[in-house]
This record gives structure tokens, sequence and C-alpha cells, in this order.
């Protein structure tokens, strides 16, 4: 999505928790599916979405090394698609909490939305960890015009 010609709905509290996740001063408990979420959906207000995924990136190595101390649980399949699902289901002016209320299917750990466009086997390859892969199953969807793909 990044910038537009409409006030961003980002506030206040977004971009602090944005800043706390980034200089890694949120706590690992408040570093959950939904959390990871915001960021993508912070970051994607910010920032066209190739900057965005390089952020999102950045900071979810820094705090897997820095606060889990398990950088190598990072999956950049995941990350790459996820952030590209969520701008996809981004409105323009819709704010976070109207935006996490309406995507609950990405949210839902019984049914992984990922699941739809990949085969099991190739989201949780080694392969799709280290690099980006294209889905098996079927395209994710695309992009409203004006928006770049991500990954």
């Amino acid at each position: 999505m990044g910038r537009s010609e409409t006030a961003s709905p980002v506030t206040a509290v977004d971009l602090r928790f944005l800043q706390r996740f980034e200089s890694c001063e949120l706590p690992e408990a408040e570093w959950t599916h939904l959390a990871h979420v915001r960021v993508a959906w912070t970051c994607l207000h910010l920032e066209a979405p190739e900057m965005a995924l390089a952020r999102i990136r950045k900071g979810i190595l820094r705090y897997n090394t820095d606060v889990l101390g398990r950088r190598h649980k990072y999956h950049e399949t995941v990350t790459v698609a996820f952030t590209h699902l969520v701008a996809v289901r981004m409105l323009a002016a819709e704010p976070w909490g109207d935006f996490a209320e309406r995507i609950g299917d990405l949210l839902d750990p019984g049914n992984p939305v990922l699941l739809r466009y990949y085969s099991a086997s190739r989201l949780f390859s080694d392969e799709a960890r280290r690099q980006f892969v294209r889905a098996d199953l079927r395209e994710l969807p695309a992009m409203r015009r004006g928006m770049q793909p991500v990954g």
C-alpha cells in the first residue's frame, strides 16, 4: 500500500508499538502472530511495499536474534507471503483496530492461511525458510492497481 493521498490511519500508539519492536523493547510475551501482522500493517502504511518488507525483515531478524536468541527461526517465505497478504487486505484509511477485527482468517491458528497457497512440504522446507519461494497450490492474490508486489 505504502503512502497514499489520504491521511494515514497510523496513530502515535501504532508508532510507539513499532518503535518498541524495532528497539527490541517489546517483551517476548507480546511478540505474537497478531504483533507480527501489526508490524507489517504499520510498515506498509509508512513506506512503499518493498521498503516496508525490508524494514519488517530487518526488524524480525534483529528481534529473533537479540530478544529470542533464535535467529534461525526466521522464515523468509512466511515473512514475504504474509506481508503480501496484509498489503492486499489493507484499506487506505482503516485504523489498526478495525483491520485486526476484519482479518480473522489471517489470524486463525487452526487454519493457517498460507496453507491455502502452499503445500506444507514446500512452505516448511529449508529452502522456503532461507529464501522466498513461490506458492505451489495457487497464486497469492493480486495486489490492487498501483501497488507493487513484495518479494
